[in-house]
């Protein structure tokens, strides 16, 4: 087995557009429905979220 230097970027790399859709899809209806001054906050939480998820699939700390 080998290991790669940039993997723990790759992970990340190779699952955010997954996450991010997941993600947004989940938010829809909240970020429509929400008043403007509001999307800033859910964009905020999507994007703590996202952030979230992606230290699960590919944690800082593993070995790639």
């Amino acid at each position: 087995m080998r290991f790669v230097a940039d993997g723990y970027d790759r992970a990340r790399e190779a699952s955010e557009p997954i996450v991010r859709a997941e993600v947004e899809r989940e938010f829809a209806a909240e970020l429509q429905s929400a008043a403007e001054s509001i999307r800033v906050q859910v964009r905020s939480r999507m994007e703590r979220e996202v952030q979230r998820r992606l230290d699960r699939i590919a944690p800082r700390d593993a070995l790639y």
